[in-house]
């Protein structure tokens, strides 16, 4: 079992927020959509989390981010009753306190599966409460294969008896070479 840590090689304040706003921008996510077919693949990403832009930029920043993400989805669903700004703002404030654990790959996902009506039919209007639900049927499913992923990584370790450490030491001290 091959275990994989990935470290960012520079810091996301290298970056101006010009630089990042077009980097993360839905409209740029999308040409990548393609590259994740799964859950999996948007948290196996290096993309950068909504918490990690927090952290290294600001917060006033990453709701902005959010926002232009929401506002994406509100001119691309064409609805009749779209979100106003002041809801667009105030869910952007609340999907960067709740989902800060959710990468770029991540919204990528979401909003591809919202588009395609995996949650279901929006009748001409899209709302916060609609907008949360999204994101947490979402983060439910991550957090779950998350889990089923560590337990299945546990297992293996555990089933692994490299490292039985007295089984070794009775090896080593009776002499016998090891399997």
């Amino acid at each position: 079992m091959e275990n994989k840590l990935t470290v960012r090689k520079t810091s996301l304040s290298n970056y101006s927020n010009e630089i990042l706003l077009k980097k993360y921008s839905p409209k740029n996510c999308f040409k990548y959509v393609g590259k994740i077919k799964t859950i999996t693949d948007a948290m196996d990403s290096k993309a950068p989390s909504i918490g990690c832009i927090h952290r290294e930029k600001s917060r006033k920043f990453t709701e902005g981010l959010i926002a232009g993400w929401l506002i994406y989805l509100n001119q691309i669903l064409s609805l009749n009753n779209p979100m106003s700004e002041d809801q667009i703002e105030l869910c952007s404030t609340m999907i960067v306190e709740e989902f800060y654990g959710l990468n770029f790959s991540d919204l990528t996902f979401l909003f591809k599966r919202i588009l395609a009506g995996y949650y279901g039919k929006f009748y001409e209007r899209l709302s916060i409460p609609q907008v949360l639900t999204f994101f947490r049927e979402y983060f439910e499913e991550r957090c779950n294969l998350a889990e089923q992923i560590s337990q299945k990584e546990h297992k293996a370790l555990k089933d692994d008896k490299t490292f039985d450490i007295s089984k070794n030491i009775k090896r080593i001290w009776q002499g016998t070479p090891s399997k």
